[in-house]
């Protein structure tokens, strides 16, 4: 019954994430030690259950009762995942109501900048070049607390983020005259999907931030469906419960965007056709691309290296046809615009082993030694997937985003949809038929089997007492 304590520790270390999620919202605004270190402490925790829960391959794991002597504690574990599903549930419940005094839909500027280039594309403008923060901003009606400041003009400085105060000064200072404004991102950061694909939703004037709940709903959605039947109740509590998920999603993210792709082609790798949404993926977010050699890597060792060279073929026609009108256009613009998370000058920031850094309990480094550290941590995660690929072929999905645990900026957003890979690869395991009788006496609860329960014994009622009617 190892399978369910794999969806358990999942489901925790989601529950970790969105209360390290809301601590790092916290502290960022009122600088805290001691709740820096439980940010840094929690997603590092997070992460070390993640890979645990992926190690094996899982085979026959559904098919063997748990020993009495950990029934209990089985139990008491699957309550609490029970308790979190239904605060994930509430998230998603009250999405619609998310308003309050201040609300605004722009949570953030990737959310904000990728609107207003969805409106440019609309218009037939090429947003990697005409692009203007300012205007961008004035027409959606919010300030500089949505930007990323560099380190340049006026921010010319080394050391730590801007307070909300100097933003406000810079802002209105250089807002007259948006061609020498050099201090605030001011450009699509991201490849041409990720604006291509919501430009239609902008288009009709509907809210973005329902679109990207959609796609988590939908990715969900596809985990279920690979899901075996017997599991798919607690994989739902599991999803639910992992809170992290739910709460940031409607919170504000745009990496709904990119996550819903790779999902898919994740879970049905096998597939030719998952080529495709791996390049959908990545042409939507760079985020995809640290997924993309650890996918390739479970193509190699299942079915072989031609395989695997036509999957990374078709993501890159994928990515390229994709990308291509606007490098035609303006390749500068283009190259500038999704190179710029690492190109371009920016503040330390995020809720990695940074967010020590920035609350004065470790010394700031130069910003390329901490891009050391993560490719070390890459090739390190490469390496560990390498070597496993036979024993434990889903620890990829957790493995792909980690490194950026030690990047100079690891927001934490990088982070909080770690559950999902995790969760698209426990699903995949070949664990076998679990029967309802079965996970009962292993202690496992969940609230969603109980109405299919019912519903078979009234199935069960129902034909019972029509049989004495046929026999006549």
């Amino acid at each position: 019954m190892r399978v369910l304590i794999r969806l358990v520790a999942i489901t925790l270390a989601g529950a970790v994430l969105y209360y390290a999620g809301v601590v790092n919202s916290i502290v960022i605004y009122r600088p805290s030690e001691y709740g820096a270190v439980l940010v840094v402490l929690g997603i590092a925790l997070s992460g070390a259950m993640l890979v645990v829960a992926m190690v094996g391959d899982g085979r026959g794991e559904a098919e063997s009762a748990a020993q009495p002597r950990y029934v209990r504690m089985h139990r008491v574990a699957w309550l609490v995942v029970c308790v979190m599903a239904l605060v994930g549930a509430s998230w998603l419940i009250a999405a619609p109501r998310q308003q309050s005094g201040d609300w605004t839909p722009y949570h953030n500027d990737a959310i904000a900048l990728n609107e207003c280039a969805a409106r440019l594309f609309v218009d037939g403008r090429d947003p990697y070049a005409e692009l203007d923060v300012y205007t961008c901003y004035a027409r959606l009606g919010i300030g500089a607390d949505r930007t990323t400041p560099l380190r340049q003009g006026l921010f010319a400085r080394d050391g730590f983020y801007p307070s909300d105060s100097e933003l406000d000064t810079v802002w209105a200072t250089q807002s007259h005259d948006s061609a020498r404004q050099v201090e605030f991102e001011s450009k699509p950061s991201y490849p041409a999907l990720s604006f291509v694909l919501i430009a239609p939703w902008v288009a009709l004037g509907w809210d973005t931030n329902v679109l990207y709940v959609l796609c988590l709903i939908g990715s969900m959605l596809l985990v279920l469906v690979r899901a075996p039947a017997g599991l798919r109740p607690f994989v739902l509590t599991g999803l639910l419960g992992a809170a992290s998920l739910a709460a940031f999603a409607v919170g504000g993210s745009a990496d709904l965007l990119y996550a819903l792709p790779l999902v898919g082609a994740w879970l049905w790798r096998e597939r030719r056709w998952s080529g495709v949404l791996l390049g959908i993926a990545s042409a939507t977010k760079q985020l995809a691309w640290f997924f993309a050699p650890f996918y390739l890597l479970a193509v190699l060792s299942r079915q072989g290296w031609r395989v695997a060279l036509r999957r990374a073929l078709e993501a890159a026609a994928v990515f390229a046809i994709t990308n291509l009108p606007f490098v035609v256009a303006d390749p500068h613009a283009w190259f500038a615009g999704i190179s710029a998370p690492v190109a371009d000058p920016m503040f330390p920031r995020g809720a990695g082993l940074i967010f020590l850094v920035v609350n004065d309990l470790l010394p700031l480094w130069p910003p390329l030694a901490y891009t050391a550290m993560e490719l070390v941590a890459f090739v390190v995660c490469l390496v560990v997937a390498w070597r496993s690929r036979r024993t434990s072929p889903e620890l990829g999905a957790v493995l792909a985003t980690l490194p950026l645990f030690f990047a100079y900026r690891s927001l934490f957003s990088y982070f909080f949809l770690l559950p999902l890979f995790a969760f698209a690869g426990i699903v995949r395991m070949p664990v076998g038929t679990l029967e309802p009788e079965l996970a009962r006496a292993s202690g496992a609860v969940t609230i969603f089997a109980f109405p299919a329960r019912i519903l078979r014994l009234r199935r069960r009622s129902a034909l019972a007492g029509s049989a004495p009617a046929a026999a006549d």
